[in-house]
């Protein structure tokens, strides 16, 4: 049985203020944090070639239920939460991992059904 799960690249994403926050009120039913992270697919041709552009995935209505320091930065962090993402043409709710850096904005994530 293949466990692998496919990585996708976060691009842009919160900072860590705005994504503790998004934490803390997760499962309030009057407070809202939205916050957004910019994950792609690929690139419309080389990463680094002239004119290359991304490919965003859509995704919305993220929660983060958990944050996890991953080093002693206080800048890297483990998240885990669920979402709605387009995955396979399918808009649906599913749960995600991720790897996140507060200073650069970028990490790597990935979704379960």
């Amino acid at each position: 049985m293949n466990t692998e799960r496919k990585l996708f690249e976060i691009i842009a994403g919160p900072c860590k203020d705005m994504m503790f926050d998004a934490c803390k009120y997760a499962y309030s039913k009057t407070a809202r944090i939205p916050i957004d992270f910019t994950v792609i697919v690929g690139y419309t041709r080389s990463k680094d070639a002239p004119g290359a552009a991304s490919i965003p995935i859509k995704i919305g209505d993220i929660k983060i239920a958990s944050i996890q320091h991953e080093d002693g930065s206080g800048e890297s962090f483990n998240l885990e939460g669920f979402c709605k993402a387009s995955i396979n043409d399918d808009y649906r709710a599913c749960s995600f991992e991720a790897y996140y850096d507060t200073r650069s904005r970028k990490g790597v994530i990935s979704f379960n059904d």
